[in-house]
Order: structure tokens, then sequence, then C-alpha cells
């Protein structure tokens, strides 16, 4: 009896690990995202559809390229982590979407596809498009939907998130000495005997415009009395950026030199307070609050994930035109997915 006991026993511990196994990694399933599974065959027909677009720019060989020097994840890895994260990500927006009741009509897809139609010159191309690049009109249709669904969301929640005063101050504190611009002219010459003879003339009275047009080698600005606008930091060459944003409204510059000769430099005007930028800042503010937002209800989510990114990834049924050579052309679905971006954005 104590021997059956035992074998009994085994064979229970034996069946609990293998019912353990298959929750850990159950069969066709890429991923869950609060329960919600994501078909292993998604994932696949994803993947080859990007890595197709990848080979065929840059060669077979750049999958085994290590993503950073140092590092051990190649872009191959990169990519099956990249289209398994973008996934979770939709799968995530859809269910937010539900509970915002936002809604693609079939009729709003409808019209981006007969809008593809039209630009591929009718049915007939439309049909050898999808086939060279081995896609169907249904994987297409869904790409569409879902973009289509990710814009709406995202103007959802740019609608519920409230930007106050408070945050505008924060944020200008924060990125007070970036947000700074100055509405600068130069006259530009070619060594620093010219420079120093244009600045005595201004000295002397002569109009800084009238000098611009004449004398300075940068045409562009020139045409202008010498004008470039606003410009923030990081735009100029450093010597002329550091001298500019040093000057107060209606200055001069003595010469100053960079690689492109002599400047002398007029501070038109100066925006650096709260005031100035206020209002260039909200868009900046709300995005940043949205993907806080898009953060915080990620981080909500349960998410598990099968994939092995050293594994090899099964070529899904219905592609098998795609080679591991990559040999097809990927135009004809850049232009469907630069196409599908377009009308969503308009929708």
């Amino acid at each position: 009896m104590k021997r059956k006991a035992r074998v009994l026993l085994v064979s229970l511990f034996a069946l609990a690990m293998l019912l353990t196994a298959c929750g850990q990694k159950p069969a066709g399933v890429a991923a869950k995202v609060d329960g919600e599974e994501i078909p292993m065959e998604e994932f696949q027909r994803e993947y080859w559809t990007q890595r197709n677009l990848i080979v065929n720019q840059y060669g077979e060989d750049y999958l085994k390229e290590k993503v950073m020097q140092g590092k051990s994840q190649t872009v191959d890895e990169a990519l099956k982590e990249m289209v398994l994260k973008n996934l979770e990500q939709l799968k995530m927006v859809e269910q937010d979407s539900k509970d915002a009741k936002i809604e693609i009509k079939d009729a709003d897809v409808d019209r981006t596809i007969e809008n593809m139609k039209a630009q591929y010159g009718g049915e007939e191309n439309f049909k050898k498009a999808l086939e060279a690049e081995n896609m169907t009109e249904d994987f297409l249709r869904k790409n569409i939907k879902n973009r289509m669904m990710m814009e709406k969301y995202y103007t959802h929640l740019q609608d519920q998130v409230k930007v106050t005063d408070k945050d505008l101050e924060k944020y200008y504190k924060d990125h007070q000495d970036e947000l700074a611009q100055v509405d600068a002219s130069h006259i530009l010459v070619k060594t620093e005997k010219e420079a120093k003879e244009i600045e005595k003339k201004l000295k002397d009275g002569a109009k800084f415009e009238d000098l611009a047009k004449e004398k300075s080698i940068d045409k562009a600005s020139g045409e202008n009395g010498g004008s470039l606008g606003y410009f923030g930091k990081g735009q100029m060459v450093k010597e002329f950026e550091d001298k500019a944003f040093s000057m107060k409204k209606g200055e001069i510059s003595e010469p100053v030199k960079s690689q492109f000769g002599y400047h002398i430099i007029k501070v038109n005007d100066v925006k650096n307070s709260f005031k100035d930028v206020k209002d260039n800042i909200k868009d900046q503010v709300k995005q940043e609050k949205v993907k806080e937002e898009l953060r915080r209800i990620e981080n909500n989510k349960k998410v598990k994930t099968y994939v092995d990114l050293k594994e090899e990834v099964p070529l899904p049924k219905g592609m098998e035109k795609i080679t591991k050579k990559g040999q097809n052309n990927p135009q004809g679905q850049e232009q469907a997915q630069n196409t599908t971006e377009e009308n969503a954005k308009t929708e």
C-alpha cells in the first residue's frame, strides 16, 4: 500500500507540474493583457511583416548585429520585443477604448480603403500591391482600424487631461533655459578686418539692415536686413549662440568668429519670461501629461508574455511568399502604411 501511495503521489506531482507548465505558456498565445489573449499567429504575422521591411532595406545580416555596443541583444531580438510590446499596448488601448465608448465604424475603414485604391489606380492595381507584399485586405483593414482607434484614443486622453497654470509654471521652471528664444539679425563676412570696418560704420550711424543687404555673405538673411527670426538654444553654432543669448534687446555685438566667418549680431527681441512662453508650452505640457497617463494605465495592467526572444519565429500560414532573404519590395506596404496614417489623422 505504501508503494502504491508513493507512486500515486509522484504521479499527482508530475500532473501538477504539467498543468503548471501549461498555465505558464499556453499554446498559441504570445501574451495576455488583463487576461485577454494576443494570439501567437498575430505576433508572428506582425513580426514577419516588419522583418521583411528591415531585410529589404538593410539585408538579412543586419538582424544579427548588436543593438548597442557592449550589449548582447541583437536587432532581431529587439524587433521581436518591439513587435510584442506594440501588440500589448494595442490591446491595452482596445480595452480602454471600450470603457471610453470609442468606436471605429466600418464605413470609416471602407472610406480609407477606397482612397487607397484610387491612389493605386484602381481595384486591380490595389490587389496586385497587396499580393506583392503578401498581405490580405482583411489584414490591412484590421491595421487601418487599429491605427484609427489609437488616434481617437489619444485624442480622448488629450481631452481628459487638464493643464493648470501650476503645471505650466513647473514646466517653465524645469525647462527655463531651453525655452528662451532670441530674435536676432546678423551681418556675416569672411575676415575680421571687414567685420571691424562694418562695426565702425555702425557706430558712426550706418543702418544695420542696409549694411546687411550690402555686405553680408549670408545672402538669404541679407536680403531681409540680416534677420534670422526667433531661434532657441541648440539651433545655431555655439559661438554665435553664446553671444546672442548673453545680449539684451537692442544691443549690437563686436565681431564674433565662427566656422562660417565673422558675425556682427543685433538682438531684436528676447523671450525668456514665463509670460513670454506660457502659450507656447501648453501643448508640450499636455503631451507630457498624456504620456504620464499612458504610463499609469500601462502600469495598472497585468501583462504576461510567452515569447522567447531567442527562438526563431515560424512563418505563419498565408505568408509563404516572404522568404528569409526578404526578396519582396517593401514600397507597396510602406505606401499603404503611410497612407493609412495620414487618413487616420484626418478622420
